[in-house]
């Protein structure tokens, strides 16, 4: 189509073929979308928080139960000490008194009249000399207890030990430190002192 020049200070009036939206003129923007685990985790964070600190809680559980409990006794001339062995040698170490048992520790136990024992253990933790004292007994029909010092490099515990023969023939370590134990003695074994850090 031709065009007339219109003059100037006038309007064109002539026609023009402009494209005009359809709609408002404001600018179409595309909405953002949030990944589906963060909208997740915005409406449910608390549930799934409880949810997760209730499976810790099972699991913490379940290795607590799993775990082999510890134990010290003596069977068949063999001192057995948290899965370690100690063996008692042929002529006593040259010892004319007392009972010694060599190993990955050693134990000296001198037994009294009175069914009484005082025991003595050194062993390595970590790197560090232990040393361990302890005077057990004498035993009663029901029950015996002992008291032990144990040297861990620098550092001294002492612990209070309590055993029951009736049930299950556990002991009950509670130590200066705030540790608490639980050492089990198999049937039919020999109860005997126990001057080793267990547990730690």
């Amino acid at each position: 189509m031709s065009r007339r020049a219109g003059r100037a200070g006038t309007i064109d009036r002539n026609p023009q073929h402009l494209p005009v939206p359809i709609g408002d003129l404001r600018p179409r923007r595309k909405p953002r979308t949030t990944p589906s685990p963060v909208r997740l985790l915005r409406r449910r964070g608390s549930e799934l928080l409880a949810a997760l600190g209730i499976l810790l809680a099972v699991a913490a559980a379940v290795v607590t139960v799993t775990r082999p409990p510890l134990s010290v006794y003596l069977e068949g001339g063999t001192v057995h000490v948290a899965g370690l062995t100690l063996a008692h040698p042929a002529n006593n170490g040259g010892l004319t008194g007392g009972r010694l048992y060599t190993g990955p520790a050693t134990l000296l136990m001198i037994e009294r009249a009175d069914g009484a024992m005082v025991a003595s253990a050194v062993t390595y933790l970590n790197g560090e000399r232990v040393t361990g004292l302890c005077n057990y007994g004498p035993p009663t029909a029901t029950s015996v207890a002992e008291r032990c010092v144990i040297q861990i490099g620098k550092a001294t515990v002492t612990c209070e030990d309590a055993l029951r023969f009736t049930g299950q023939g556990g002991w009950q370590r509670r130590c200066s430190d705030g540790q608490v134990l639980t050492v089990t003695v198999p049937a039919g074994a020999e109860v005997i002192p126990m001057p080793f850090p267990l547990g730690r």
